[in-house]
């Protein structure tokens, strides 16, 4: 099933900051810059359909995305690992 940010951003904060209400500040900043994340892939997907982009560099862009993002995921795994 496909999601919007805000379902996305929902989940993300029930497994990361549950005991949080959404008028906390932490909860708050933590949205903002999930959605800046968001804002920042979209702009990149839409910039690989440009005609200035080749469809290899296009590829190769979306796969160093991907390895960054798992290499983000790996990180959190381990600290949250970590602390229990």
């Amino acid at each position: 099933m496909l999601k919007s940010i805000e379902e996305e951003w929902l989940g993300f904060a029930a497994m990361v900051i549950p005991n949080l209400t959404q008028n906390h500040v932490q909860y708050k900043e933590m949205k903002k810059a999930f959605f800046a994340g968001a804002w920042a892939i979209q702009v990149a997907v839409a910039e690989i359909g440009e005609p200035h982009v080749s469809e290899d560099e296009g590829c190769e862009h979306l796969d160093k995305l991907a390895a960054e993002c798992r290499e983000f995921k790996s990180q959190m795994m381990r600290e949250y690992g970590e602390m229990n």
